[in-house]
């Protein structure tokens, strides 16, 4: 995973939960460019999909993979060890946010 996330690739996972008798799609993905490591964490109701109105977003920018796994938020049953390469469209554009 170390080696995938320091050759720029980015790493993460998606997951349908359901709380408060709704579904929301939570996503999760962690990326480096240059020195940084860019996480991005995003939820939305799937109610809320079609007008995009998400319940948050967030980017956090750490130096080091450490801090990266340090911080990571354990949220729905997901833990830092279930994010992976993702295939096709990636969950984040990194270059939004330098």
């Amino acid at each position: 995973m170390l080696n995938k996330i320091e050759q720029g690739m980015q790493l993460g996972i998606e997951k349908r939960i359901k709380k408060e008798q709704k579904y929301f799609w939570y996503s999760y993905a962690v990326q480096k460019k240059g020195n940084i490591y860019y996480v991005y964490e995003y939820e939305i109701a799937e109610e809320n999909m079609a007008g995009e109105i998400c319940e948050y977003e967030n980017i956090y920018k750490y130096l080091s993979f450490e801090e990266v796994k340090k911080f990571f938020p354990s949220k729905y049953g997901i833990h830092f060890e279930d994010i992976h390469v993702l295939k096709g469209q990636k969950i984040f554009n990194v270059n939004f946010y330098i």
